[in-house]
């Protein structure tokens, strides 16, 4: 996912009703998982990252009777800027939305990912905060 601020960058789907998604898809047999990443971003839509630029947040394995499926995320914070749409028969354009917008319109997987980095956000932020205010004076820098 690629965030700032409150903001997270979505893909619109192309069709009714409004769907949201994340960049990404599968990897390839010899590819890394940030190789794959880097490649389905560059397919999708016209962004080019370098691995220095991501990182890795969470995964979601989900269980069905038939398959278990492992979806994996990654991070990176980036300026909101216009992102053209590549895959045209797939996306209708790349959106910055308010993180609690967005996700009401997308699965539940990427959903719950955006949420809990938001949430984990607001929290190390609230942590610091009152860190800094026990600290007595004289001994911060």
């Amino acid at each position: 996912m690629a965030v700032c601020g409150s903001k997270v960058m979505v893909l619109k789907k192309v069709g009714k009703p409004i769907r949201y998604t994340l960049p990404g898809g599968v990897k390839k047999r010899k590819e890394t998982e940030e190789e794959a990443l880097i490649r389905e971003t560059g397919e999708e839509i016209k962004l080019k990252l370098v691995e220095e630029q991501i990182q890795f947040y969470l995964s979601h394995i989900k269980r069905t009777d038939t398959e278990i499926v492992n979806k994996n995320y990654y991070c990176t914070i980036l300026k909101p800027s216009k992102i053209k749409v590549l895959e045209k028969h797939k996306f209708e354009t790349v959106l910055w939305l308010n993180w609690k917008k967005a996700i009401g319109f997308m699965d539940k997987s990427d959903g719950m990912a955006i949420k809990a980095y938001f949430k984990n956000i607001g929290r190390k932020q609230k942590n610091k905060e009152n860190y800094e205010r026990q600290v007595s004076p004289r001994i911060a820098l």
